[in-house]
């Protein structure tokens, strides 16, 4: 299986609380950027998982637009403080798609270093907008190959 994982775009620090922060207009036209810029490598991308934060769901939509997904999914487990374990074992019901999970740091560096290293030492480091293909064949930690990050 082929897992995409995306780190949210640029956000603005002016929002009442950290799940309500927008992305910047710089955030939207670098996202643009470099989902078209990765496009053909993701062309079987066909459902999008995020996170119910604001600069999530708005990075989620972007992706949609840019990679022609129409399929979307919300799921609590994908907040910056999420738990790798939890956030690994939801990916189990989507065993017959091809995701692009958009997510948060710390929750993104921790779990593709645990997917692909097997422990939650080895963080893989995440700037806003970066994207990293990892294939597994299961959802677990130790079992990810880290493919291409861009």
């Amino acid at each position: 299986m082929k897992y995409f994982f995306m780190r949210h775009g640029e956000a603005s620090w002016q929002a009442a609380c950290d799940a309500e922060r927008p992305l910047t207009e710089n955030g939207v036209i670098r996202l643009r950027k470099t989902l078209t810029e990765n496009r053909s490598r993701m062309t079987d991308v066909d459902h999008i998982l995020h996170s119910p934060y604001l600069r999530a769901r708005q990075t989620a939509q972007i992706a949609g637009e840019v990679l022609g997904v129409t399929e979307f999914s919300q799921d609590a487990r994908w907040t910056p403080e999420g738990d790798i374990v939890q956030a690994l074992s939801s990916l189990e019901a989507y065993e017959d798609k091809t995701l692009l999970v958009v997510t948060h740091n710390p929750l993104v560096s921790l779990l593709v270093g645990a997917f692909c290293e097997g422990g939650g030492a080895m963080a893989e480091p995440f700037n806003t907008g970066t994207i990293a293909c990892v294939e597994a064949d299961w959802p677990a930690t130790g079992m990810g190959t880290l493919h291409w990050k861009g």
